[in-house]
């Protein structure tokens, strides 16, 4: 009888044991689950305030972190090729996503064109009374602001606009580049070149006192201004990094993007 108590008592005990080995089980995978994974995100520096904003709102539901990355879309391909980690890849030039679809580097599928933009022409407070399209190659204008053409899209779209208006020759020794958009509308800001070209999106964010946007550039003088986002073909965190990419194309990721200046597809 004794020894039938203490078989029952040691059937208890290991029971019990099971039941709390089960239960740490299931909360180690519930901690694990509730932290979430790293998104890399590389995209546009055009994009920077539109998708930060997106980005704070994603995260009040979703434990995963999206981590960005922003600069020229052509320093961006660079990266990538050289083995950059990145998840999803949101340029500002189709032509920077057709060199990636090339190398096949991206998910082909998953390729979109997400959002459209405007050229548009700004100038320092001082400069705009002075500064037109026309002006552009006369005295009044000293220094022009673009994006580097070979690896910035706005400065390439800004060289077509010189071609097809057949004063690149004129406007050569005032022009001053810049590392993306961003960089162009400091420059103008800090008066450091008396105009720029950036998108419509980043002239929104010139200070007042600063600067002022002089021009929309008429789009039949460049190629369109289009942005195409996709996963990337060997993404490391490719299902997380598509439920980020379902919420950008959203109602409320939309909003946001056009209150910034862009247009939505």
């Amino acid at each position: 009888m004794k020894a039938r108590k203490i078989s029952l008592l040691l059937a208890l005990l290991l029971l019990t044991a099971c039941v709390f080995a089960g239960c740490g089980s299931s909360s180690d995978d519930s901690a694990k689950k509730d932290e979430g994974v790293d998104v890399t995100v590389l995209a546009a520096a055009s994009l920077t305030d539109a998708l930060d904003e997106i980005i704070k709102e994603y995260n009040k539901d979703c434990s995963d972190k999206i981590l960005t990355s922003y600069a020229g879309s052509g320093d961006l391909v660079q990266q990538i090729k050289g083995g950059a980690d990145c998840d999803l890849f949101i340029s500002a030039s189709k032509a920077n996503m057709d060199d990636l679809e090339k190398e096949d580097l991206i998910d082909k599928d998953s390729r979109k064109d997400l959002l459209g933009n405007a050229l548009t022409l700004i100038a320092t407070s001082e400069a705009a009374d002075k500064v037109s399209m026309d002006a552009l190659t006369t005295d009044a204008v000293k220094q022009i602001a673009i994006g580097e053409p070979e690896t910035v899209p706005a400065g390439k779209y800004a060289t077509q606009v010189f071609d097809n208006l057949k004063i690149a020759d004129k406007v050569k020794s005032k022009i001053v580049k810049a590392k993306d958009v961003r960089a162009v509308l400091n420059y103008v800001e800090t008066g450091d070149a008396d105009c720029g070209f950036v998108y419509m999106t980043d002239a929104k964010m010139l200070k007042e006192e600063k600067g002022k946007i002089v021009a929309e550039v008429d789009d039949n003088l460049h190629d369109p201004i289009v942005y195409p986002a996709a996963l990337l073909k060997d993404a490391p965190q490719k299902e997380a990094a598509n439920k980020f990419y379902t919420f950008i194309q959203g109602d409320y990721a939309k909003g946001v993007f056009e209150k910034y200046g862009f247009t939505v597809k």
